[in-house]
């Protein structure tokens, strides 16, 4: 009579009954991803357009942002990451497109005004003189 072999323990750790932590995170952006509008530019664009990009822009940070705390949070469970670490996984996307991206839209639309207005007043003063 022969017998099984003696199972070898597997050093991983065993899967939760609910699945993976930062994959039910990435579940939950999907979703979200899913019932995202984008905003969209019809006609000449001006500030409330710009606005509008930067809010989707951080709309998009919330959605992601969830799923790069998850990994924190499983590397402090999984990896004994101490707590205090947390902080560094927490709205890092929307800490990347503040100041960046968003000022580089804000910028641009600043600059469209400006120049928009530089141009109106020159053909203001170019009717006066023809």
């Amino acid at each position: 009579m022969s017998s099984a072999p003696a199972a070898q323990p597997d050093e991983r750790p065993a899967p939760r009954a609910h699945g993976h932590p930062v994959q039910a995170a990435i579940h939950a952006a999907i979703a979200r991803l899913a019932g995202f509008r984008p905003a969209r530019i019809v006609g000449e664009p001006d500030e409330n357009d710009a606005r509008a990009l930067i809010d989707d822009l951080l709309a998009l940070a919330a959605i992601v942002d969830p799923v790069v705390a998850a990994v924190g949070e499983y590397a402090v469970s999984a990896l004994g990451m101490p707590r205090a670490e947390l902080k560094e996984f927490e709205h890092q996307l929307r800490g990347a497109l503040e100041g960046n991206a968003t000022f580089c839209l804000e910028s641009t639309m600043r600059e469209r005004v400006t120049s928009a207005a530089a141009d109106s007043a020159e053909r203001r003063v170019g009717l006066r003189r023809g």
